[in-house]
């Protein structure tokens, strides 16, 4: 039997619970049925991205196996190559998973790569060689995001980030510096956050209005209560998924985002701690190759990815020599 499309698993050892002898098991118990399968871990932070662009010359998926900042390690690396990213998450939060419908168990979502696949192109956000394909924030979210301890992450995914959480509420505002396509607007704020995904740790949790990772636009949601109480009422409208309704919350929308910060402010990218500001945001559309779960035209906007011309699905459709016979008729 010749061997199956080539795919490199890149895999961050040091997130999730699962150790990662049992995960590499895992993947080639599972995918090693249909793939060339090649397995990489990562020694050091931000080595996915040089392991995941070496893979990208000669493998048609590249997959991420890890938390948030794993997967946008790798995407780092998959960008402007003909691979696609595939995600198996093992994070504490999985935000990018949970925002595309990838199951959050790991079998799962391996057992996901053996049914016809189809990719979805998403919009990221680039500053220099850096990428962020849900989420950037600078201000009281990196701090929480730096000083969560990685053992209760293990231990409690999500709320490993409380006990962070409370101990920077009391952190005084920043003065914020936002130049939004060449339009400078000046806020006191204790966070901003620049969105291509809509929410934090859970969908209910909804960080602004209107967000979409293929709109090509980039939302700045800044959070600016100037007491106590308004951190309180702010805090209840993110709990209940209307944090747009607060009076301390505003939003622009932009492709181009310069944001300072007097004094520096702490940044976080896709949930990792990046250093400080100024950081310089530039929306790239629809230039990421992500699988996602179902086939189009069920919900699901995206195309099928031919590893194997036999492995097409058919439909039930009629041929009409149209658009459709792109699909069921190849």
């Amino acid at each position: 039997m010749s061997p199956g499309p080539r795919a490199v698993a890149v895999l961050n050892p040091v997130t999730g619970r699962r150790r990662a002898g049992e995960l590499e098991a895992l993947l080639r118990a599972t995918l090693e049925r249909r793939f060339d399968l090649e397995i990489v871990r990562t020694g050091s932070p931000g080595e996915a991205r040089a392991l995941a662009r070496r893979a990208a010359q000669h493998a048609r998926i590249v997959i991420a196996v890890g938390g948030d900042g794993t997967v946008s390690d790798v995407a780092s690396g998959v960008i402007d190559t003909g691979a696609a990213l595939a995600i198996i998450p093992t994070g504490s939060t999985n935000v990018v998973a949970r925002s595309l419908g990838i199951p959050l168990d790991p079998v799962t979502a391996a057992r996901m790569l053996l049914r016809p696949l189809v990719v979805r192109r998403l919009d990221v956000a680039t500053d220099g060689d850096r990428l962020t394909l849900h989420m950037a924030g600078a201000g009281f979210d990196a701090l929480m995001l730096r000083d969560a301890r990685r053992d209760w992450k293990r231990a409690a995914a999500w709320l490993a980030y409380v006990p962070s959480a409370v101990r920077h509420l009391s952190e005084p505002p920043w003065h914020f510096e936002l130049c939004i396509d060449g339009v400078v607007h000046r806020v006191t704020a204790h966070m901003v956050l620049v969105a291509n995904g809509a929410f934090i740790i859970n969908r209910w949790f909804r960080m602004g209005r209107s967000i979409s990772p293929d709109d090509g636009i980039l939302d700045v949601c800044v959070f600016a209560p100037t007491r106590r109480l308004g951190i309180a009422t702010m805090a209840l409208w993110v709990l209940v998924g209307s944090v747009d309704r607060s009076r301390y919350y505003h939003q622009f929308r932009g492709r181009d985002v310069l944001l300072s910060a007097v004094p520096p402010a702490p940044i976080e990218l896709d949930g990792d701690f990046a250093g400080w500001t100024p950081v310089h945001f530039r929306m790239r559309a629809a230039a990421l190759r992500v699988v996602v779960p179902g086939p189009p035209g069920t919900g699901t906007a995206g195309e099928w990815l031919d590893l194997d011309p036999h492995e097409r699905p058919q439909t039930d459709a009629p041929c009409d020599h149209g658009q459709a016979a792109a699909i069921s008729c190849r």
